[in-house]
Parts: structure tokens; C-alpha cells; sequence
């Protein structure tokens, strides 16, 4: 099977990658691994979650109803 040339790019950087990760290892570098967390907020996008915009939604809504 003869590969294209973005595939052999990507194959290219994905041994970069493997290389790279062993040497971070080896010098005692850490991965800290992240759950995932979803959002599930109806009418409130995740850039708004992020940038503490619930924050500002929800004290609106209590000034508003207040």
C-alpha cells in the first residue's frame, strides 16, 4: 500500500512525537492526565462556562426575579 504524502507527514510527525515523549519521560518529566468534564447547561455556551460567563447569568437572573 503506498501511502500519500500527508500521510507519510503525519506518520513522520507521530515518531517525532513518540521520540519526544520518551525523552520528556525519561529526563522525569509528568503528564497530568484531566477528566472530562461536559457541560451540560441549556442556554449557556461552554466559551460563556469558560470565561465565567454562568457566573454572570446567574446573578442576572437573581436581580432579575429578585
Amino acid at each position: 500500500m503506498r501511502l500519500s504524502a500527508s500521510d507519510r507527514e503525519k506518520a513522520s510527525e507521530r515518531e517525532q512525537l513518540a521520540t519526544d515523549f520518551a525523552a520528556f519521560r525519561k529526563a522525569g518529566g509528568k503528564v497530568q492526565v484531566l477528566g472530562n468534564t461536559p457541560i451540560y447547561r441549556k442556554g449557556i455556551s461552554r466559551r460563556k462556562v469558560v470565561e465565567g460567563g454562568h457566573d454572570q447569568r446567574n446573578a442576572k437572573k437573581g436581580a432579575s426575579h429578585g
